[in-house]
């Protein structure tokens, strides 16, 4: 079941704040801005794309990391001494 409050990485909150306020910023700041316009829908969509890579990429070393202690353990396994 999906929950309303997602934990994310510190560089997607980041990363989502950064360009919330930019958008704010330039809704003020120009008088034909809307704050998702066509534009912002683009940056948006590049923003989703930076967000999937970062979790995409925290899952690659994810799956790394237990790999590498898979194969630790199945060398440990084979020289005959258990951890």
């Amino acid at each position: 079941m999906k929950t309303e409050h997602t934990v994310v990485p510190l560089e997607v909150a980041e990363a989502v704040e950064r360009y919330v306020d930019r958008e704010l910023a330039d809704f003020r700041k120009f008088d034909n801005r809307a704050p998702f316009d066509g534009s912002g829908v683009w940056s948006l969509h590049r923003l989703a794309a930076h967000v999937y890579a970062l979790g995409f990429d925290a899952g690659e070393g994810v799956a790394e990391i237990r790999a590498r202690g898979e194969r630790a353990r199945e060398a440990s396994r084979g020289s005959g001494s258990e951890t």
